[in-house]
Order: structure tokens, then sequence, then C-alpha cells
């Protein structure tokens, strides 16, 4: 039998329900929506932290962030990691990755020192081990660089993947290979690009602003192109892998022509928990609240910020526009697979990298604690041999399940290292844990203020680092995580048992990368 092929769609910062086929009433997603008609629907997946850069080193890895090293944004993945890409190239497979990578850091401004009064130096070893993340060959996603110099050649295979174009920010400031392409499309344009060159619109909500980039340059259009244009290439004799990655709807928030006003704000529904805000939740440490004091000082920025209700339903509304483009883009590549007769000897998936409050407890963005809008994603999979027909499964799942099942599904043995699980397989899904260094490592690199929480079949658990309270949420009887049960006498037993899981979670997910070469 031949063995399969694989498109796997990825979008940047997008919640599980804001998909027309996860119960979003509002959003139009006719072809996502149809790819989970015709396959099936995960209700329960999970990031490996809610972060950009070290979610998507767990996806292509299969490790946790602590194992393959990228525990933060600004730690790119190591040369010598083994992703699902370069265990299937050494099978034969042709691989292709189109969009937004991440793999290494998008911007070369050094990391904040050590705050004054910190505990000694840094150890010499430390030192060495991060400078082998240094140099020309960890520059290969710096926007500007791409920006000043469109015509690089990116050295490959770049991770495993062959074919590789670049995408690299977001909304209409993308560069990368991308760069090039609008270059010989456009004469000037930087005059589309940014708020500075924006059309007029009554937005008022910030990050927000009408792009003069039309349909036909913006980057989206840019990522369909370049995966129509690799699987035209494609025939039946050797099979591929192709990542497509869009940077969209992560913010800023600017969908370009008719997306920009294909929803209206007034139509948009306010998640229920928009009203109780963070503050309101009882027993939260005080550093659990430090992203949200930095947001409020600065909205313009990636901290997490409070909007009131106009500004939520204007940002939703653009976010939707900005999906809805994304979904006309898929819909466009699987047109392409079918029209060169692929399709039926094609997995198609479809994941993102992590999730945005949009308006949960009145806030936007990531960052901050850890609330299911973060923390749980899509994951769609059709296999045409192996037709889910609309199946919906409860089972749990994170993004170091990716690989494995990928790789299962390729009939190829799960590398050694790998921590993640076939999401087919008979083996008792596992807890989910999610590692996060917690917002204060972005101003001060050796802060110790981490958050660890496990996520179970009804529970979510979160223990603050150097604090002794922490979080309890009942997901069944309140979904919108608006009770903190941490010191709930009655859920006292519960605590214990998940904080029990969550050590032997700890355990069973330490690095095992290396095998002994003799008894020693």
């Amino acid at each position: 039998m031949r063995r399969p092929n694989f498109v796997i769609f990825i979008t940047d910062q997008q919640r599980a329900d804001h998909l027309g086929c996860y119960g979003n009433p509002t959003v139009r997603t006719p072809h996502i929506d149809a790819l989970a008609a015709a396959g099936v629907r995960f209700s329960r997946f999970h990031v490996a932290t809610p972060i950009c850069q070290p979610n998507r080193a767990a996806l292509v890895t299969g490790q946790m962030p602590s194992v393959n090293g990228v525990r933060q944004n600004g730690i790119p993945l190591g040369l010598d990691s083994l992703t699902f890409a370069e265990v299937l190239r050494g099978e034969g497979y042709r691989t292709g990755y189109i969009g937004k990578a991440h793999f290494q850091n998008v911007t070369d401004i050094p990391a904040p020192p050590r705050v004054p009064g910190g505990e000694g130096d840094t150890p010499a070893l430390v030192l060495s081990r991060r400078d082998q993340r240094q140099g020309p060959d960890y520059g290969w996603e710096v926007r500007r660089r791409w920006a000043r110099q469109p015509g690089l050649t990116l050295p490959g295979p770049y991770y495993g993947f062959e074919r590789v174009r670049l995408c690299i920010g977001h909304g209409d400031l993308v560069d990368g290979h991308y760069t090039a392409w609008l270059n010989e499309r456009h004469p000037d344009p930087a005059a589309l690009r940014g708020p500075d060159h924006a059309l007029a619109s009554t937005v008022t909500a910030p990050q927000c602003w009408r792009t003069a980039v039309p349909e036909a340059l913006y980057p989206t259009r840019y990522i369909q192109e370049q995966a129509c244009d690799f699987l035209a290439e494609q025939d039946a004799e050797t099979p591929f892998v192709l990542v497509v990655s869009f940077p969209d709807p992560h913010h800023p928030f600017t969908p370009p022509g008719r997306y920009w006003s294909m929803y209206d704000p007034d139509e948009v529904e306010l998640p229920a928990s928009f009203h109780h805000p963070v503050e309101a939740i009882e027993g939260l440490p005080g550093s659990a609240l430090e992203a949200y004091r930095w947001g409020a000082e600065d909205p313009e920025s990636h901290w997490p910020f409070a909007v009131s209700e106009r500004q939520a339903r204007e940002i939703i509304a653009l976010n939707y526009g900005s999906i809805s483009m994304v979904d006309d883009a898929v819909g466009e590549v699987l047109a392409t697979l079918r029209a060169q007769g692929l399709a039926d000897d094609t997995v198609v998936a479809f994941t993102s990298d992590h999730g945005d409050y949009m308006g949960d407890h009145g806030s936007m963005l990531k960052m901050g604690l850890h609330f299911q809008s973060v923390l749980r994603v899509p994951l769609i999979w059709h296999d045409p041999r192996r037709p889910g027909e609309g199946e919906v499964s409860g089972r749990l799942g994170s993004a170091i399940d990716l690989a494995p099942t990928l790789l299962q599904r390729a009939g190829l043995r799960v590398p050694i290292g790998m921590q993640g699980q076939d999401l087919f397989g008979h083996e008792p899904a596992a807890d989910v844990l999610v590692e996060d260094p917690g917002i204060r490592v972005f101003r001060d690199s050796e802060a110790r203020v981490s958050i660890i929480s496990l996520v179970t079949e009804r529970w979510r658990l979160s223990l603050f680092e150097g604090e002794a309270g922490g979080e309890l949420y009942d997901l069944e009887a309140d979904p919108h995580e608006l009770t903190n049960r941490w010191s709930d006498p009655a859920c006292r037993a519960v605590r214990l048992d998940l904080q029990a899981r969550l050590s032997q979670r700890l355990i069973a997910l330490r690095d095992r990368s290396l095998v002994a070469t003799a008894r020693a």
C-alpha cells in the first residue's frame, strides 16, 4: 500500500471555538468545517505551552519545552533536533514548509539582562550551551534581515524541511521569502504596510488598522499560492509532507479588503466570562496578575490587555475576518490537492500553535493565566483511508502528540526521545502537562516565576513557582473558569490527587532522548 502524504495546516493564536465546526455561531469557515465533517475533530487538544516559539518546537519534535530546550520565545530550536520532517525525509518523503515557522528568533534584539541583585553570575556551562544556539546558522528568521536582503537563500534542509518559504511577522508587517514576492508585484510595498499607511476606519481598538495591502498581495494569499505550487509539483509515486502555516489571526488585526468588514462588531457574541476580570478571581498570587498590569500600561505591545465591550467586539470581528481568509486559502489548497489526484492518499490536519483570550475575563491576546481559551486549540484530522465522518473525539491530547501520530500513520516507529502519544493508539490518554516560564522572563531572563498546569478530563490545576497558592477549576461544572476552587475545603482531596498526578506526569516526561551505550 502506498505510504500516505500529509498536509498540515497551522494557524497562529487561534482558540478552538473560533471555528464553525467547534460551535461558533458567527465565524464562517466552510472549508475547515467540511474537513471536520469528513474526519475527526478533537475537542480536548491542548498546547504544551501557550507561547508561539516553544509550542511550535513541541509540535515538530514531539518533546516538551523543558526537553527540546525551547522554554520560551527567544530560544531557537537546536539545529540537531529531530523533527517529524527529518524522520519522514529519511524514509524518502519530500518535505515542505510554507509560512510562519518560528523555529528560530524573529528579532536580533538582545535578551533582557539579569536584574541587579540577582543570585550570582550565570554559570559558564550555561553560557557555552547558550552560545551553541547563536551565530549565523540561528539568524535565518530575523525579520529585518529579510527586509534588508529580500534575495536571501535559506540553506536546507531546514529542520528536516527541504523546500521552505518563510513568512516572518504578523498582520501586514510580514517579511521572509514573502518580501521578494511582494516586491516583484508592487513598486512600493512600504507605502501599503503598517498603521501609518492604513486606510480610513472607525475601529478604535488597539492593534487594529485597515491595511492598504490588497487581498491578492496579503501574506495569507502568498502562502496559499506557494502551497498550491508545491502540490502541483508532486506525483503519485513519492510521498510528501507539507506544512502550511499562516501568521494570522495573530495580532495586529489587519484583514485585507472585504475581510476587514466581513463581520459586524454589533453581531459578535462576547465570551461568558467577559465581565468577570482576572482581578475578580479569588486566591491568585500577585505575580499572576503582573502581565495584565503591563498590558494596561502598554496595550500596543504583546502583553494581555483589558478592553471595553466595543473594543472586544471590534477585535473579535476582525479576528473572524482573518480566519475566514485563512479558510478560503485552505479551500484553495485542498482544491489543488484534489485536482492533482492526490486527495485519496493524503492525510490532512488542521491545528493552531496556541489560543487567545479574545475577550475571556475582559482580556485580549495571551500570556498570564492558563485559561482554556489559550490552552485549548483545534485539531482536525482527515484520513481518507480511515474516515471519521464527523466523529468528535474527547480524548485528551497535547502538542507533543502530533509528531508521533504522524509517524505512526506513516507506518514508522516513533524515535526514542519523542514524548507524545499516537492520538489513535490504544494506550490510555495521558493527562496534559503545560509548561510556562512566566511573564517576567520577558523583562528579566533569569526570573523564576514559572507556571505549570495539569489538565485532566475534568479539572485544571495550576501551580505558581515560589507561591503557596494556585488555581483549581472544575471544567465540567465551570467551563468558563470563573471560580477558583483551590482553597475550597470540598475540593481538598481533588487538589491533593491532582498534585500527585502532576508529580507523576513530570516524572513520565523526563528527558529520555539519550540511550545507554554501555553498562558503564
